[in-house]
């Protein structure tokens, strides 16, 4: 079967500083319409820091969508569609840990929320870790801390990481470091 939904008209409903949101209408598989939301966003980039003694570097920060202070791997936005996400990873990890990577190497892309986002996380893993200062935007507020990974895989099995970057990441992070 087809599952293809063709597009009839989209309607920008929202323009904001990160976001975008549309209505499209769709002509269904079996001939009907509907209507889709669609948040529209640049894209990210998240960063797995790993240093030589199996330590993986995190942010805590405060979350007003959920009123929560988080633990969560180092991330942002793309500048731009057109920007390469291997810089953005790098500029994020300078930026809330103080870190730069020897190298740097993507080890997935993945879809946020499907249903209705198209945004896309870029995900990269950092080896090679030196420190130096972090320079956070004016309206960031994060401290770095470092966990050893069988800790943090722990604290996502005890649902203690909600955010699902980080979940996916550390996950990932302890199926290539076994």
């Amino acid at each position: 079967m087809n599952y293809t939904e063709k597009t009839v008209l989209t309607e920008v409903k929202y323009e904001g500083n990160i976001i975008d949101v549309e209505r499209i209408t769709v002509e269904l598989p079996n001939g009907k319409i509907a209507t889709r939301d669609v948040v529209r966003h640049v894209g990210a980039a998240v960063v797995i820091p790993i240093d030589e003694d199996g330590n993986i570097y995190v942010v805590e920060q405060y979350r007003k969508p959920f009123d929560e202070v988080l633990l969560e791997l180092p991330a942002g936005k793309l500048d731009s569609p057109d920007e390469d996400p291997a810089l953005c990873a790098e500029r994020e990890l300078k930026e809330e840990t103080g870190l730069t990577a020897e190298k740097i190497e993507k080890v997935a892309a993945i879809y946020t929320t499907p249903g209705f986002s198209d945004e896309i996380i870029h995900m990269y893993m950092a080896t090679g870790l030196k420190q130096g200062a972090s320079c956070t935007d004016e309206d960031e507020f994060l401290s770095c801390k470092k966990f050893q990974l069988k800790e943090l895989v722990q604290m996502v099995i005890n649902n203690k990481i909600k955010d699902s970057k980080t979940i996916i990441g550390i996950l990932y992070a302890d199926r290539l470091n076994r």
